[in-house]
């Protein structure tokens, strides 16, 4: 999902393929009616006939007259642990991923369901979660969770029926050589692509391109792994500089970055950069719109990146180049790992 496309959604109202939740699911607190919950829904969502992807945006709440009121959600669930909850409580598997996406200052997360071929109704297969019976069908009726009538079962599966099969490698070869195509042409954003990619690698299995989408949207932890493709030439100093905002001259970025390797408190180094997919493009169209953009710092200290017993306030200075070469190798590693497959 984009940002651009997130903002639609904001101005639409529920219906039988959108849902807005001010809350993520507590399934610390509350752990078998959130279960019995989450369950229902992808059971729902799955099963609901429809032409489009449908969602769930956690964090949002819609007041008395259907307006968006941005709550955001502090923090996220990993996608793993709602993929091992659903695998042993429906028949058959669903398909759904679950994303998080920066909208202003705060984050939102949200469940996709893209349309499936399944060869029956999903339905719960295990017995004792409130509000579900174990074999009955449940889809979205309006904004509702609702259970399936007779008529409305046969319709599910005639649905199901006319859906043609994606399960088969030339149908995978055809999504990869798509996908390929669209990151050589440079006309989609990355977050839009590895969004799409992210439910392909779900549903063929594709481990290696699932944890790439995934970190890729999210931000990767740069502290463990490799991330050859994430590592930038950067400037660090003990200094921590600002520019007069109302200088009669305004410095370039190739005066700042000269004046600071000609200067002995500041020294070049490589660091991985571990910002999420979407940050990254926000900067690069921040960039399109001021063109001689100065930079962005980050403060970080000795022991967290050089392991130091010592702790000195460090600051990180990144410059255009260094997000357009980031963009570019992120670009190309998609690029790589698509091949492979």
């Amino acid at each position: 999902m984009t940002v651009q496309e997130f903002e639609i959604y904001l101005g639409n109202n529920e219906s039988s393929i959108l849902d807005f939740k001010a809350d993520l699911y507590d399934f610390e607190k509350d752990k078998a009616n959130a279960t019995a919950k989450f369950v229902k829904d992808i059971i729902s969502f799955s099963n609901t006939v429809r032409t489009e992807t449908s969602y769930i945006i956690f964090g949002v709440k819609k007041n008395v007259n259907d307006e968006s009121i941005l709550i955001g959600i502090p923090k996220t669930i990993d996608d793993a642990i709602l993929q091992e909850k659903i695998k042993d409580k429906v028949i058959p598997r669903p398909l759904f991923s679950y994303s998080t996406i920066k909208y202003g200052d705060k984050l939102f997360d949200y469940l996709a369901f893209p349309i499936e071929k399944y060869e029956l109704p999903i339905v719960p297969s295990v017995a004792g979660m409130k509000g579900l019976e174990t074999g009955k069908v449940y889809y979205r009726n309006g904004s509702s969770n609702t259970e399936a009538s007779a008529y409305d079962t046969i319709r599910i599966n005639d649905w199901l029926k006319s859906l043609p099969s994606k399960h088969n490698s030339n149908s995978l070869n055809q999504i990869i050589s798509a996908s390929i195509k669209d990151l050589t042409k440079k006309e989609k954003k990355l977050s839009e692509i590895f969004t799409d990619l992210l439910v392909v690698s779900k549903a063929y299995d594709l481990k290696d391109l699932n944890k790439f989408c995934s970190e890729e949207l999210q931000g990767p932890n740069t502290r463990n792994g490799s991330y050859s493709h994430r590592v930038q030439s950067t400037i660090f100093s003990w200094s921590e500089i600002s520019i007069n905002p109302y200088s009669l001259l305004k410095p370039t970025v190739q005066i700042i970055k000269k004046e600071m390797l000609e200067n002995s408190d500041f020294f070049e180094g490589k660091l991985a950069l571990n910002q999420p997919i979407v940050s990254i493009e926000r900067y690069l169209e921040k960039l399109e719109a001021e063109p001689d953009g100065t930079y962005a710092t980050m403060k970080s200290d000795t022991k967290t990146l050089m392991n130091h017993e010592k702790k000195v306030d460090l600051f990180i200075y990144f410059f255009p180049d260094n997000f357009i070469e980031l963009y570019g190798n992120i670009r190309q590693k998609a690029i790589d790992l698509l091949m492979k497959i």
